[in-house]
């Protein structure tokens, strides 16, 4: 055994003391996450036959503005939903991801993201709702024609 002198081993014993006090006491701030939103994540339809099988969620960018000794800092949060359809062939598409924001609709926060899909350009509006003591994403869409085709509307109850 090495042998250390009395005066040095003190040293390093309040030197460790400090180490975890400084741990205990001092803000987290590279620990700190952002808030996620309810909506995101996989989705997936409850009704075997309805079109879009899944639903993507993610929330991008900053936690929004912050402020740190008086200055506004960090960036805003932004969102995109990417819908996957089955195939004939059984496989799964995954359509270019999109923009999407909240916006009021129904007395209630939507998140709500144009997809276009051809000769349609569907409106999902989506929102996370306690149904059946689970958590489950309310989706409607609003199927918008690009030309002559009728407009039509759907709707969708998906789980994680």
């Amino acid at each position: 055994m090495i042998a250390v002198p009395k005066l040095l081993r003190r040293f390093i014993q309040i030197l460790a003391l400090a180490a975890v006090a400084a741990v205990l006491t001092l803000p987290r701030v590279a620990l700190a996450q952002c808030a996620g939103i309810s909506e995101e994540g996989r989705w997936r339809n409850l009704d075997n036959k309805g079109e879009p099988t899944y639903i993507d969620v993610k929330m991008l960018g900053g936690c929004g503005d912050q402020v740190l000794n008086g200055e506004t800092t960090g960036s805003s949060p932004h969102y995109t939903m990417r819908v996957w359809v089955r195939q004939s062939t059984g496989k799964f598409y995954g359509r270019p991801a999109v923009k999407a924001a909240y916006r009021p609709w129904k007395n209630k926060k939507w998140l709500q993201g144009n997809v276009p899909t051809g000769g349609y350009v569907d409106q999902m509006w989506v929102h996370v709702e306690d149904r059946n003591g689970q958590s489950q994403l309310h989706v409607v869409i609003k199927h918008q024609s690009l030309d002559s085709k009728p407009s039509a509307q759907s709707e969708y109850w998906f789980a994680k």
